[in-house]
């Protein structure tokens, strides 16, 4: 081997940065594989009539969780943050009170998702309010997940990121015998068993690795806390937000067949999206630190965007020549009717998956001036559909529309903040 190429390999696997992104990639390969295996399986045991019952309280689930993803992005920026400070009691402070929080979070949506269960069933149009109910406490299991996952990532244990996230082969493996006994309860049961299994191997994980620590912590400050906490929060919530609503909506307004082959479209996008989401998971701790250190960060950003490039890239090629054939292997063959949605669902969700590694790097610098024109995005995108959905070609082609503005803005925002940098750089160096 060329010197040379020896010794980047070199740097590449010493790199904290590339070894941390081995193990969260393969994590989201796996949990990628798990999650399709599990819509493969109830595409072959439900009609497409349940599937589309399924598929949009799974849908639901996600939303409520994706916008909830903000817990995570908040918990990993703040927990970076301390880990950056080297200090030990403040970390197992700070992990004994962010548990609280998320098992009251958790217990307070539960109960609220009991309460409103006939008022999202009827929402959705759903004959059993049953479904909405295991469907609530799924969502609120999983606030408890984003809390311990965002203490994972933002400390720096990755391998136990990554085995917390390969555990929803819980749900693959009970789908097919609760489906055939129970039907679409037991299909949601299969998921809540995975759920209840992530939360307890990342309680003991992070306890291992934190809870231990003892001595007197220096005081938390709330205050920083509180303004990192809601600039990060809001940024995140548009980001899941925009990745997750259009399939409940797509629900509410399309007739039931056309809903599900909706659906099934969306799988490819959301397949895309969350291969891609592992690089914001290392990328967002990694920054965060070396800001706080001041060391360079342009090099981390711009070996992320050339990897995000690399995933987004083929996905789309194969979306554009053999549509038929990537619906037919994610959903069946049953929903070869969605293939004309799926190459622009895919854009739709790249363009996305690119803002969500940029505006990662943008919080981890602690920089939130993009927060407001993603936002008035997102409310025109949401707007748009709301008014126009008289198909799912109509539905798909506002969130490509909506999706592709969020991704120029933050391209030219992030290239006038690294313009600013280096400006700033050169001039202090005079």
């Amino acid at each position: 081997m060329n010197p040379r190429l020896r010794a980047l390999a070199q740097r590449v696997v010493a790199s904290s940065f590339a070894r941390s992104g081995m193990f969260v990639f393969a994590a989201v390969i796996l949990g990628n594989a798990v999650n399709y295996a599990y819509l493969l399986l109830l595409g072959r045991l439900l009609s497409i009539l349940d599937y589309g019952v399924v598929i949009s309280l799974v849908s639901a689930v996600l939303l409520v969780n994706g916008a909830g993803s903000v817990v995570q992005t908040v918990t990993a920026k703040l927990a970076a943050d301390l880990r950056a400070a080297d200090d030990a009691e403040r970390m197992s402070a700070f992990l004994l009170g962010i548990n609280r929080v998320a098992f009251v979070v958790a217990g307070g949506f539960g109960l609220l998702s009991l309460a409103c269960a006939g008022v999202v069933a009827d929402y959705l149009h759903l004959d059993h309010p049953e479904y909405a109910a295991v469907a609530g406490i799924i969502a609120a299991l999983g606030f408890i997940i984003l809390f311990q996952r965002g203490c994972l990532q933002g400390f720096g244990y990755f391998r136990d990121y990554a085995i917390s996230s390969v555990l929803d082969v819980v749900r693959t493996i009970l789908v097919v015998p609760l489906t055939r006994a129970f039907g679409i309860l037991g299909s949601l049961s299969a998921m809540l068993a995975a759920m209840l299994v992530s939360v307890l191997y990342a309680n003991v994980a992070l306890f291992r690795h934190v809870g231990g620590a003892r001595g007197k912590a220096a005081p938390l400050d709330l205050r920083r806390m509180a303004v990192t906490a809601t600039a990060t929060g809001s940024s995140s919530f548009g980001v899941a937000f925009l990745m997750f609503y259009d399939v409940v909506l797509a629900r509410h307004f399309l007739v039931p067949f056309e809903a599900g082959l909706y659906g099934a479209a969306a799988i490819a996008g959301r397949v895309l999206f969350t291969t891609v989401s592992f690089l914001p998971t290392i990328l967002l701790p990694h920054i965060s630190i070396r800001t706080t250190r001041g060391s360079p960060v342009t090099a981390i950003l711009f070996a992320a965007i050339i990897v995000s490039a690399l995933v987004i890239g083929p996905f789309a090629v194969v979306s554009a020549f053999a549509p038929e054939l990537m619906i037919r292997i994610l959903a069946g063959s049953r929903f070869a009717a969605a293939a004309s949605l799926v190459l622009p669902y895919v854009l739709a969700a790249g363009a996305l998956a690119l803002a969500n590694v940029l505006s990662s790097y943008a919080v981890g610098r602690h920089r939130f001036s993009f927060v407001p024109y993603m936002w008035i995005i997102g409310v025109l995108e949401v707007t748009l559909v709301s008014l126009r959905h008289g198909s799912a070609r109509e539905i798909v082609e506002d969130i490509l529309a909506g999706h592709g503005a969020v991704c120029c803005m933050m391209v030219i925002w992030t290239v006038r903040e690294l313009t600013s940098t280096r400006n700033a750089e050169r001039a202090s160096a005079v």
